[in-house]
């Protein structure tokens, strides 16, 4: 005999939205310099994924947790324009992460284009 209790679909709204799961800690950056160094290893880093197999979308998240630190640096640490291109850039490695950590092939390729444009116009500033 099955005992449970009814469940309804669980709808996305402002008070629900999945927000990813914290597995490793990354030490916080302390300069310009380290986070412009990072930003550019771990983008060449994800570029190199190509099939966007499980594996490769595990190392993807796992990636983006350092990518993160290097774009929430940004977001605090500039002003005008550009920090307000930083900010976007750390909302779309958010969803990169939570994508990736979900094995989500194809919302991860489209959210690695949409940041590869983004950043490619974010580094011109270096």
């Amino acid at each position: 005999m099955f005992i449970g209790c009814a469940s309804s679909a669980v709808e996305e709204t402002e008070a629900y939205k999945k927000k990813p799961t914290q597995h490793i800690k990354v030490a916080d950056l302390h300069s310009m310099d380290e986070a412009e160094k990072i930003f550019l290893l771990k983008t060449s880093e994800i570029k190199a994924k190509t099939k966007l197999d499980v594996n490769e979308l595990q190392e993807i998240h796992f990636i983006t947790y350092t990518l993160e630190k290097s774009v929430a640096y940004f977001a605090e640490n500039l002003t005008g324009e550009r920090q307000a291109m930083a900010k976007e850039l750390a909302e779309i490695v958010e969803e990169i992460h939570i994508n990736s950590e979900d094995n989500l092939k194809e919302e991860t390729k489209q959210l690695l284009e949409k940041y590869f444009a983004k950043a490619e116009s974010f580094i011109v500033g270096f």
